[in-house]
């Protein structure tokens, strides 16, 4: 018998919470075959196997928070697996401590389907057997654009592990009527009904580190307009003989403006050392986009954008944002930021904001959902195209005659946009 104790999920990680478990009491697997899931305030991590052999007892269940160090499985490693046999979900002799992982709970998954726990999620949410699709990501991943091709044709049943009961409130009592069904423990106070819901790691970690920079570093917001009209154009209208099928959005325009910028004025790159208070002016720029994603925000960094050009930075941003929202990352892509930008107009019809600065950094830019408006231009009231702006600077470094001069850099560029040939 091998015990199985959670390893080191990464740099200043020593605690996740379990998503799923793959495996049964009694089951057969085979190294690498996946394991479970769990979430770090970081990432979702998916676990493999370290042996071949029984799993003879499952330490842990769903939803429960581990530590590096917890025994998770017991193996019996001296078990020979037939590997033409179809893998045994029976339970095993010993009486087994108690889990959420049952025997009908290993059909939900084949163990050997790999995914991010993201399009597992979303493939039980379209009714569709994970097991039954073909993936074509690396390694045989399966991605969310294989569920979604696999959504029109016939799909085995889904079976879920012990499900978080969904609450309805009784009918003796007043009931909010949702679009959407929550998940959690239904209490009853002197009110009325509430559903308890846990708190992931993940969030739980964004609100840690957003109090602390709430609490540590005085935020002053600048907010501004940029007249795009001429980039947007351009943009449009840019073919790439050599990449066709390049799409090339806003945003890769404005990072490298703001790449430009930082180039000028250093100080909105540097960060403040923490034991000494000194001033640290960084020969490098990595920019951190902040991405929504179902695990909440998410910030991983592009390394060097000052030296890409905008379609390096176009190639870029769209594989950390495919990354992100699959969850198909590492802790150490979300390392390093010397700036950071949220694109908030993505996610919806927002203008200014008070972006929060990351711990590290001096400044973070929001970049709002540009818009048609009524503009004055050589002394005649034209529609343009603006882009709102909202700048957070921290005030112990940086100061209005420091910032104005670089936000006006920024600002030219995307209104001249020739500015950036020179």
């Amino acid at each position: 018998m091998i015990d199985f104790i959670l390893p080191d999920l990464g740099e200043g990680v020593h605690e996740g919470q379990i998503l799923a478990i793959h495996v049964v009491n009694g089951q057969s697997i085979t190294e690498d075959a996946p394991l479970m899931e769990v979430e770090t305030d970081k990432a979702a991590v998916e676990i493999p196997s370290p042996y071949t052999g029984t799993v003879e007892i499952v330490h842990v269940k769903e939803k429960q928070l581990v530590h590096v160090g917890d025994v998770m499985i017991t193996f019996n490693t001296e078990a020979t697996i037939d590997s033409k046999a179809p893998t045994s979900t029976a339970s095993a002799p010993a009486t087994p401590i108690p889990t959420t992982a049952t025997p009908t709970a290993a059909k939900k998954s084949n163990p050997g389907v790999r995914s991010s726990p993201s399009v597992r999620k979303f493939a039980r949410s379209m009714g569709i057997d994970i097991s039954t699709v073909t993936g074509t990501g690396a390694g045989g991943r399966v991605t969310q654009q294989d569920v979604q091709d696999t959504s029109n044709a016939p799909v085995a049943s889904v079976v879920e592990s012990t499900p978080i009961t969904t609450i309805r409130a009784a009918k003796t009592q007043p009931t909010l009527k949702l679009e959407t069904e929550i998940e959690g423990v239904q209490e009853n106070t002197e009110f009325g009904i509430v559903i308890r819901q846990p708190m992931s790691q993940a969030r739980k970690a964004i609100s840690k580190a957003m109090s602390r920079a709430w609490e540590t570093i005085p935020h002053v917001t600048d907010c501004n307009d940029a007249d795009i009209t001429e980039i947007d154009k351009m943009r449009r209208e840019f073919k790439d003989p050599d990449q066709p099928h390049l799409k090339l959005t806003l945003l890769p325009f404005v990072l490298k403006a703001i790449c430009r910028s930082l180039r000028k004025y250093p100080i909105l790159n540097a960060a403040i050392c923490q034991d000494s208070g000194d001033v640290l002016f960084r020969q490098f720029v990595n920019i951190a986009i902040g991405i929504d994603s179902e695990r909440g925000l998410i910030a991983p960094v592009i390394r060097n954008a000052d030296q890409m050009s905008v379609g390096e930075i176009s190639s870029q941003l769209e594989q950390i944002t495919a990354n992100a929202r699959s969850a198909s990352f590492t802790i150490a892509d979300t390392k390093g930021a010397t700036y950071t930008v949220s694109n908030a107009g993505a996610v919806g019809r927002t203008r200014y904001s008070t972006p929060i600065i990351q711990q590290g950094t001096v400044a973070c830019l929001a970049v709002g959902r540009a818009r048609l408006m009524p503009w004055v231009v050589d002394n005649e009231i034209v529609p343009r195209l603006i882009l709102p702006l909202s700048h957070s600077i921290d005030h112990r470094l940086i100061d209005g005659g420091r910032e104005i001069p670089f936000i006006e850099h920024l600002i030219n560029d995307l209104e001249h946009p020739m500015r950036f040939a020179v």
